[in-house]
């Protein structure tokens, strides 16, 4: 038989749980209360028995009956007895019908089974009891039993379950409902992730802005699903782009290699058709290299070898390296500033992504222009910038720059794959650094917010 699907939700178990717990809490309390209830009861008892004993003894004067009959007279419950016996034990006065088993009048409490006679009759009754020695050599014995005990445990009992039973139902019902309620809302979760499950990438799990713990899970997978929504759409570009890409260095090898096959008229013009394909496939090859190191620094596979490295010597290092090719483009390679700073990340990684951004700047920067790089600690961080004179970058395109394959209108006659932002973009996240085009009045300003170690 198939359950109910509340009855088998965390929160009715959970509900269930607490339940018994409650449950159990209240037996335990009512034990307790019982226990010294009782306690306290026997021991005014107790302390009322053995002060009678003693006064009795203390004031006998042969009316040891007198005492017995005040005693007795007032007793509507029958739980008083009183006795006096021979020192042979054979009772000469009192309710008592005989001398109790295991018994000493040593002035102490004993629990005994009394024989209490009544109108004809003898009834046993567990009691407790205290006796003494009178003057004349006799046993006195007053006791009391425990029959009006019963009532106080029968209220106790009646107590708990007029408070407990509702309690336990009212809780059962509250599970019930807050169990109905986490199962609608889980058949809702679970009905939209099977849409999505089925193409529809743009759905998202509901959430009903409560914030509560649901809503927060809600939120963690939609940003997950945010997330792989947008890289399947960047695999589908990235997959149209390589097509595009790779298709006119090869369509250019092809007809290369056609020409020469059909117009060479000596060996060194076959030589120069086969190295013009060389040249072709070479950068059919430097796109799919691109494309599987961006990949694996994604994947994170380089994060094994970070160490502390200096970025001023790094920098210092690659403007040392690109001096000579902007002066050959007649361009300002501007590097005041550099401070040492050590941080966290690969060296060699961090290179080649400082390298592309130089390169870049100077690629792109006319004649008479400035490219200015600058390294700056700030309160938290430090802030490595890469400033030229360029064309810039349009505002809408500031983040599409630094996706695979992704060339702005201004540099479609450039050289280049459009790989080498992406290449930037990608070794900034595996060190956990951020990189994006800041505003500028001239020119275009890339910035790479870094963390010091």
């Amino acid at each position: 038989m198939r359950l109910p699907e509340f009855i088998r939700t965390s929160t009715f178990r959970w509900t269930l749980g607490m339940s018994a717990v409650f449950v159990a809490a209240a037996l335990v309390l009512v034990a307790v209360i019982y226990q010294e209830t009782s306690s306290e009861n026997q021991g005014r008892i107790d302390r009322a028995l053995t002060q009678e004993v003693r006064s009795t003894i203390a004031d006998d004067i042969g009316n040891t009956q007198l005492h017995i009959d005040v005693r007795l007279l007032d007793d509507p419950a029958r739980v008083r007895l009183a006795g006096v016996f021979t020192p042979d034990h054979k009772p000469l006065a009192g309710n008592m019908a005989s001398y109790p088993r295991d018994f000493e009048p040593d002035g102490k409490v004993w629990n005994v089974t009394a024989e209490r006679s009544e109108g004809g009759r003898v009834i046993n009754q567990d009691a407790r009891a205290v006796g003494g020695m009178l003057k004349n050599g006799n046993i006195y014995i007053v006791a009391r039993n425990f029959a009006d005990q019963a009532p106080l445990q029968q209220s106790m009992f009646h107590i708990l379950a007029i408070g407990l039973a509702p309690a336990t139902i009212l809780a059962l019902i509250c599970g019930v409902i807050l169990s109905m309620r986490t199962a609608r809302r889980i058949e809702g979760i679970h009905q939209m992730a099977g849409r999505i499950m089925q193409g529809y990438l743009h759905e998202r799990l509901p959430s009903r802005g409560t914030r509560d713990d649901f809503d927060k899970l809600v939120d963690i997978i939609n940003a997950m699903l945010n997330q792989i929504e947008h890289l399947m759409s960047e695999v589908k570009g990235v997959g149209d782009d390589i097509a595009h890409d790779l298709r006119t260095p090869l369509t250019r090898v092809r007809a290369s290699l056609e020409r020469g096959r059909d117009n060479a008229g000596s060996l060194d013009d076959l030589r120069r058709a086969v190295d013009k394909g060389i040249m072709g496939i070479d950068q059919a090859l430097g796109v799919t290299t691109a494309l599987l190191r961006i990949a694996a620094l994604e994947q994170g596979q380089r994060s094994a070898g970070f160490g502390d490295v200096d970025l001023g010597t790094i920098i210092s290092a690659i403007v040392e390296l690109y001096e000579p090719a902007a002066e050959d483009k007649g361009v300002t390679l501007n590097a005041g500033g550099i401070a040492h700073m050590v941080l966290r990340g690969d060296a060699d990684l961090l290179f080649e992504a400082i390298s592309n951004l130089v390169d870049n700047a100077i690629k792109f920067t006319p004649r008479g222009g400035t490219v200015a790089i600058e390294l700056v600690r700030t309160e938290h961080n430090a802030l490595l910038r890469v400033a030229d004179t360029g064309p810039g970058i349009p505002v809408p395109e500031r983040e599409a720059v630094f996706r695979r394959f992704y060339r702005s209108d201004k540099s479609r006659n450039a050289a280049g794959m459009g790989l080498g932002l992406a290449l930037v973009a990608a070794i900034s996240r595996l060190h956990g650094f951020r990189v994006q085009v800041a505003d500028s009045q001239q020119g275009c300003t890339v910035e790479m917010i870094c963390n010091p170690a």
